[in-house]
């Protein structure tokens, strides 16, 4: 009976964790940008889930902060250029590198997983947070409504 009784506890417990793990994979429907719904026009990609983290295409919020988005398809690297700042993704790599453009000085912000490159649309994925991040935003979650917001820090 003692046996019994902890295969059903063991049991339960399994199953408790796997119920609850099903929502910290959630990802978001939303993303809004200084209050404005940013929505990706069909054939730019679109909001993915990928290690537990909001993964967007890269020229599109890029694009929508008013930036010039380049690739360089030699190194597997998407280049954003704000005018103050050059922000260097690569594919399969878990580093953002900014380079100053006024000054030539640099800095790099460790992700805790990699951008990554869907074959299928050609398009260069990041975590929104470091991206946003590093262009200057503040990042904020709405579970609710499963809505990432992103707001230009004051200065």
């Amino acid at each position: 009976m003692n046996k019994i009784l902890k295969k059903i506890i063991c049991i339960i417990a399994v199953g408790g964790i796997l119920l609850t793990s099903i929502n910290a994979f959630a990802v978001a429907d939303v993303i809004k940008i200084n209050g404005v719904e940013a929505e990706i026009p069909n054939g730019m990609g679109k909001i993915r889930e990928s290690d537990n983290r909001t993964f967007v295409p890269l020229r599109f919020v890029s694009e929508f902060l008013n930036n010039t988005v380049w690739y360089d398809e030699e190194t597997k690297t998407a280049c954003v250029s704000s005018g103050e700042q050059v922000i260097f993704a690569q594919n399969g790599n878990s580093t953002l590198f900014i380079s100053m453009t006024a000054t030539g000085e640099s800095r790099s912000i460790e992700m805790d997983t990699s951008a990554f490159i869907d074959a299928t649309e050609g398009r260069t994925y990041v975590p929104i947070r470091y991206l946003a991040e590093a262009l200057g935003y503040e990042v904020g979650w709405d579970e609710a409504t499963q809505t990432v917001t992103l707001d230009k820090k004051s200065e």
